[in-house]
């Protein structure tokens, strides 16, 4: 069975960490040390996750799809199976909502019921990328889609933006453009990079099918991508530059394409690093049991779910905005430890789980039988 790759986990890591980050400054920190020059820090650390996740999140469906291709699996079904997943992952974020709610016995309006977070964008962005996957013919065409659709929707940002919506539904233009506290992320812009990670988890399909996989994905990952970034770098300075404005309304920090060419260039370049630490030192790995960001990384979600929780909920509800710098960043060093603590935790159950269905899938089946996923 071939092994994970870890530069795709250790990413996650990262991002995990960025998050965790972030929202512990963000709530305990005093509010007179909000917009200083530590702050500013935090919060440009913790600006690396959600597009990181997102990236990633278009990136390794790519690869599970273009793997179940090559096994012989029908396009369709692929595609349907993966956007399902996308779709769990949808209903996850409302019930993830709801979950804070509840334990908020009464503080938190039912409005927030609604709004749109990170788990929102990456449900749909699944889903958009699987059925897109799913009607283009070819390796080929596929790439072209994707990168249309990343920049059709980095494009039409500002316009959408600055467009009347008052014809439909407000949960509709909260999920178009809507802003905090209704939506912390709408499909414009941010699934851009779902597709953006898709048309790169395309490009690491390709090579592994090449006569020499090794040497194809270095010239891939250094070469096309790596200066590939470079070039969308002077890009954005080019586009930044130009006399006159293209759009008659623009947020550059939450709608201008240059912005989303940027944080996809950030995105490609800690994948490069992640590729290059982990292909120098790849028989060193091998010899090594899974480490903390390798493992924050492959339980993400839980520790999404269970930190924001633990850091915007009821249960440390007097520290918050009251903590100065130092007393912020040992609550912030408690809350890592705990969730790298739960992330270890999981890994004998998730084993068992997979275990458990893997064997359902190959047993020999006498009479139809419920189990347990697909």
């Amino acid at each position: 069975m071939k092994q994970r790759r870890l530069f795709i986990d250790w990413m996650r890591g990262l991002a995990v960490l960025c998050m965790i980050e972030h929202h512990s400054f963000d709530a305990w920190l005093k509010p007179e040390l909000h917009g200083s020059a530590y702050d500013r820090l935090f919060r440009f650390l913790g600006g690396v996750a959600a597009p990181s996740f997102l990236f990633l999140a278009g990136l390794a469906i790519v690869l599970m799809l273009e793997g179940q291709l090559a096994k012989g699996v029908g396009r369709s079904a692929a595609a349907w199976g993966a956007a399902k997943r996308g779709g769990l992952i949808f209903l996850g974020a409302y019930l993830f909502r709801f979950q804070e709610w509840a334990l908020a016995f009464g503080a938190a309006p039912a409005t927030d019921l609604l709004r749109i977070d990170v788990l929102n964008a990456i449900g749909i962005g699944l889903i958009l990328v699987s059925l897109l996957w799913g009607a283009l013919p070819s390796l080929p065409a596929r790439a072209v889609g994707f990168a249309v659709a990343a920049g059709l929707v980095a494009a039409l940002a500002p316009v959408v933006w600055s467009a009347s919506l008052s014809g439909v539904p407000q949960i509709v233009s909260d999920y178009l453009r809507g802003k905090p506290p209704r939506a912390l992320f709408p499909l414009f812009p941010w699934t851009a990079h779902a597709f953006a990670g898709a048309l790169v988890g395309l490009g690491f399909a390709r090579v592994r099918r090449a006569a020499n996989p090794v040497k194809a994905e270095a010239q891939y990952v250094l070469g096309w991508l790596a200066g590939g970034a470079i070039v969308l770098w002077f890009a954005t300075r080019f586009l930044d530059g130009l006399p006159g404005q293209l759009y008659s309304q623009l947020d550059w920090w939450q709608t201008s394409p240059a912005y989303f060419l940027l944080r996809t260039c950030s995105s490609i370049w800690i994948l490069a690093g992640c590729w290059a630490v982990e292909r120098a030192f790849a028989p060193f790995w091998s010899r090594l049991p899974a480490g903390p960001l390798v493992t924050l990384g492959r339980h993400s979600l839980i520790i999404y779910w269970v930190h924001v929780e633990l850091v915007y909920g009821r249960w440390f509800w007097r520290s918050r905005g009251h903590l100065d710098l130092q007393t912020a960043a040992l609550c912030f060093l408690a809350v890592l430890l705990s969730q790298i603590a739960l992330a270890y935790s999981i890994v004998p159950v998730s084993g068992w789980l997979k275990f458990r269905l893997a064997k359902q899938r190959t047993a020999p089946q006498k009479a139809p039988q419920l189990s347990l996923g697909a």
